[in-house]
């Protein structure tokens, strides 16, 4: 009956890939054709899922986000954002996925019109975790267990929703982001970006947790980096192909001489076409890619289990722009 609920638990989390609605964390690939200056109303199914079960927890994340970028030139409202377009980003979305549920807010700024182009971001986010009060090994301590025994899909696909975790997890991080962003003709870019995060967890368990968002265990107040590089290649206004690759690592906590928590971390690349239509409202992308931790010790998997395939639909909603609304 056990392996029966195991069986039929995972082929939950593998649908949930599918039809569940947050944002991920990752770089926007339609951001550039969606976006029009003024008001943007957008929608956002991702999934993704190792080829093989084992350390990487599948992700299942939707959101919807309004986004307002005000022209920093003399442009109307409703225009496409073009090549080096310059901003104020005001965004805030709702996110929700099999293991939370919260909301974004924020503000970014794009202010000199060159090429590169650099941009300065500050998101707040606000999570409820469901059922999910995990305590988790966070250091490598001989005869306590191991980060690698733990941090996989089995261990917290096994203890989510049990009747003895708690119904709710409170979660807040402060995300300061820059990208820089070198922008081609007919809708190419390639950027690189970096973000500092810090998390604040409410938990039973003294300084340990686990965050569903990144896929990562960390300590419930805690500092993150990912640095990600990312890129999109278009062929012409329907086809293009994207990449990203990101590097996340997590803060460390040492008391006197001994280590309470190590710092985590993994690198993950993604590459794989991308179909937008209705003048880049609309898209599909699909990415195929690996994923590997910056510790071998944090690992005890298979070479088949670091394999990755994601799929994302991203939908902007029409504003009837009958005038520039800054007149």
């Amino acid at each position: 009956m056990t392996a029966i609920r195991m069986t039929l638990a995972r082929f939950l989390v593998v649908f949930l890939l599918m039809a569940a609605s947050a944002i991920a964390g990752d770089f926007n690939q339609s951001a550039q054709n969606g976006f029009r200056y003024g008001p943007n109303l957008s929608w956002r199914l991702m999934g993704n899922t190792p080829f093989v079960w084992g350390q990487w927890l599948p992700q299942a994340e939707g959101s919807l986000r309004y986004t307002w970028l005000e022209p920093l030139d003399s442009l109307n409202y409703g225009a496409a954002l073009g090549m080096n377009p310059t901003y104020l980003r005001m965004e805030a979305s709702l996110e929700v996925s099999p293991f939370y549920g919260g909301y974004t807010a924020g503000l970014g700024l794009r202010p000199i019109k060159t090429n590169p182009q650099l941009e300065v971001t500050f998101m707040y986010e606000s999570y409820l975790y469901f059922n999910s009060n995990l305590e988790m090994v966070t250091s490598d301590v001989s005869g306590s267990g191991r980060i690698a025994e733990t941090w996989n899909a089995d261990y917290i696909s096994d203890n989510v929703q049990k009747n003895d975790s708690v119904a709710w997890d409170y979660s807040q991080l402060f995300d300061f982001g820059a990208s820089l962003e070198y922008f081609f003709k007919a809708g190419s870019l390639l950027g690189v970006e970096i973000h500092y995060v810090l998390s604040d967890i409410t938990t039973d368990f003294e300084a340990k947790s686990y965050d569903y968002k990144r896929n990562i265990p960390i300590f419930n107040r805690d500092f993150l980096m990912d640095l990600q590089l990312y890129g999109r290649m278009a062929f012409n206004e329907n086809f293009a192909g994207v990449f990203e690759t990101n590097y996340l690592r997590t803060g460390y906590l040492r008391k006197g001489g001994s280590v309470e928590k190590e710092s985590l971390g993994y690198w993950m690349v993604k590459a794989g076409p991308q179909l937008s239509w209705n003048e880049g409202m609309s898209s599909v992308t699909l990415q195929f890619g690996g994923w590997k931790r910056h510790k071998s010790r944090s690992y005890d998997g298979s070479i088949s289990q670091q394999f990755l395939v994601q799929l994302e639909y991203e939908g902007y909603f029409s504003f009837p722009f009958s005038r520039n609304f800054a007149e």
